[in-house]
């Protein structure tokens, strides 16, 4: 599904005309506010391919970040709060394992316009997470606990319409619990870009 969305938007792009964003259209519309927030909820899959667990299951996520909007520049930076659960199935057991990360990340974006109601962003985060009982046990000799860890997460995304934001992030941080998330966000403030 990765490979076709990804497919999909290099298909696409030769035929828009992109341009960053600027500060003002007209007087009308000047341009993004300069801060802006949005929440988001989605699904995670976790990583499948540990020692002792023979598959992962999706699960949810929720996500609060705000961002601050350079003038004249398509860059925005902004800080994102971020909890994600998703669950393992053990080999061998019929129950399934939560795994929980809860992470807080500086983030950045670069956005490019293919329309006036429709932006692509790229951008990455890095932070710290905290992991609620880490697999990493399995794929070890060490015993499954809590822990902190570094993360950084690439991502990239579509902004429709101004306001609803989808954005497709992976989660590197410790091998046991990297992850993948798919969200569906609405901007608050901000406004057209």
């Amino acid at each position: 599904m990765i490979r076709c969305c990804i497919f999909l938007i290099f298909a696409v792009l030769p035929f828009c005309g992109l341009q960053a964003q600027d500060t003002a259209i007209s007087p009308r519309y000047p341009g993004a506010g300069r801060f802006e927030g949005e929440v988001a909820v989605g699904a995670t899959f976790g990583y499948a391919s540990l020692g002792s667990f023979d598959n992962d299951a999706a699960g949810f996520c929720l996500v609060a970040e705000s961002r601050y909007n350079f003038r004249r520049t398509p860059f925005d930076v902004g800080l994102r709060l971020g909890g994600s659960c998703y669950s393992r199935l053990a080999a061998g057991v019929c129950s399934q394992d939560p795994f929980m990360m809860f992470s807080l990340m500086a983030v950045a974006d670069y956005n490019l316009h293919l329309t006036p109601k429709v932006a692509l962003f790229a951008g990455a985060g890095i932070g710290g997470a905290y992991v609620l009982r880490t697999a990493e046990g399995a794929v070890s000799d060490t015993p499954s606990s809590d822990c902190a860890a570094f993360c950084v997460m690439p991502r990239v995304g579509c902004e429709c319409w101004n306001r609803l934001r989808v954005t497709l992030g992976y989660t590197c941080t410790e091998r046991a619990n990297r992850h993948l998330s798919l969200t569906f966000g609405i901007a608050i403030g901000g406004g057209r870009r």
